[in-house]
């Protein structure tokens, strides 16, 4: 029986980290608070720009959003 791996990934940029986990789980909560469904995604491209502090992603190729870093 396999076990269950925990897995963090965490980004390290100019003394600072940010955990990825937590950004893809910031960015679907984003797409909630504006009205979408979780489930309705199909795709989802998330693209991390920490010299900007900010993260930009694309929702089925189509929608467009920005959070915080």
């Amino acid at each position: 029986m396999a076990t269950k791996i925990k897995q963090q990934t965490v980004l390290q940029f100019d003394g600072q980290e940010f955990d990825l986990g937590a950004v893809e789980a910031n960015v679907k909560n984003d797409w909630k608070d504006k009205g979408n469904k979780v489930s309705a995604i199909e795709t989802l491209n998330i693209y991390v720009k920490p010299q900007e502090a900010k993260v930009y992603y694309v929702v089925n190729g189509e929608a467009e959003g920005s959070i915080d870093l």
